[in-house]
């Protein structure tokens, strides 16, 4: 094998962090509203029967207010305000001489201080779970969301999975078993919502939307918990898109083929092109099994005076049945998947995308 003019210019493991997807302003506004809209809905929900209780209490009481004291109350409005008066300690007048309005100085305060304080107690709690992403605040947030999709397992294979749809701007309900899993604690920070639980068991499924989702990726290490959970799925909603990670490439052929799945992938089986092409191939950039063929990536620095010099793109594809992914010029914008009149000259990079016995034959590989 050839090593002449390819350099090493990017691992073959990405780090998956560093995906970048350029979102609009109008993109960054839409996600802040919707977590704003999550944050009046977990309110409503928690605050909801308190806010009806303290409304009818000083509703009751503008009426007994305004029942009793006819001369003195001008309005309903302002019967209304003395009972918010005296919820606050505030009284709107001495004290009265009917005894219902007496008995109303005493209760009303306590009863509405009582609501109140536990509004504001309610209110610590939903700010509490919303920094820490808790259970209650992620499946608000589920509720809201729809084409989605529902990431099962936050193991390392998962993990990366979950960064790479994250950085794609892909909205996501990631379930894990494990509360105390190594990686929880990152997708909190990105404010994507994390069920704590078995996804076999159906209810957690329906909880992270599943219905409404578009697809549905089991990513855990038991073949069998990822089968069983993309089957439930599958039932509750047909239509789903279903990605599966299985250890045996055979089970995942028969999987994939027997149940109407997508995509069942073998960690292992795709793993090993890579693993096989780095092993006799200078500065592979990344490899694929396609139509059983050997799909390489590498790259390759044009040197003064040799044939591709000079030479545009679209003259070099159709001569040796190879694509150019990326063009570096020495000084200048990396451009990705570059025209095909682009004319190559000394000092530009390149990655070359071609089958194995191309690369070979070019002294490429």
């Amino acid at each position: 094998m050839g090593a002449d003019g390819i350099v090493g210019a990017m691992p073959l493991t990405p780090r998956v962090e560093r995906l970048k997807l350029p979102r609009s302003r109008r993109s960054v506004l839409s996600w802040a509203l919707w977590r704003e809209w999550c944050f009046a809905k977990a309110l409503g929900r928690r605050l909801g029967l308190r806010l009806v209780v303290f409304v009818v209490l000083l509703l009751v009481g503008g009426l007994l207010f305004r029942h009793y004291e006819p001369d003195r109350v001008s309005s309903y409005v302002q019967a209304v305000y003395f009972s918010l008066s005296l919820v606050f300690g505030e009284p709107p007048e001495e004290f009265p001489s009917v005894v219902v309005l007496q008995a109303l100085f005493f209760v009303l305060p306590l009863l509405g201080l009582t609501v109140l304080i536990e509004s504001v107690v309610e209110v610590a709690n939903v700010l509490r779970d919303r920094r820490s992403n808790d259970r209650v605040w992620s499946e608000i947030m589920a509720e809201s969301l729809s084409n989605h999709v529902v990431l099962v397992g936050l193991g390392r294979v998962g993990y990366r999975t979950y960064r790479a749809l994250h950085g794609l701007g892909v909205p996501l309900v990631v379930i894990d078993v494990n509360k105390d899993g190594e990686f929880l604690s990152d997708v909190r920070r990105d404010g994507t919502p994390i069920i704590i639980g078995d996804a076999r068991r159906e209810a957690l499924l329906i909880t992270a939307g599943v219905e409404r989702a578009a697809a549905i990726l089991a990513a855990t290490n038991d073949d069998l918990a990822n089968l069983e959970v993309v089957l439930d799925a599958k039932q509750r909603n047909p239509g789903i898109r279903v990605v599966i990670r299985m250890f045996d490439q055979n089970m995942a052929d028969k999987v994939q083929a027997g149940f109407g799945i997508q995509a069942a992938l073998s960690s292992t089986a795709l793993s090993a092109p890579t693993f096989a092409a780095a092993a006799v191939v200078p500065h592979l950039v990344a490899s694929s099994l396609l139509d059983d063929r050997l799909v390489l990536m590498v790259n390759r620095v044009i040197r003064d005076g040799e044939s591709w010099c000079g030479r545009t793109l679209a003259e070099l594809a159709e001569a040796h049945r190879i694509a150019f992914v990326r063009r570096t010029p020495p000084s200048g914008e990396t451009q990705m998947f570059p025209p095909p009149s682009t004319k190559l000259g000394a000092g530009d990079v390149v990655v070359v995308e071609g089958v194995y016995e191309d690369l070979v034959s070019l002294a490429v590989a």
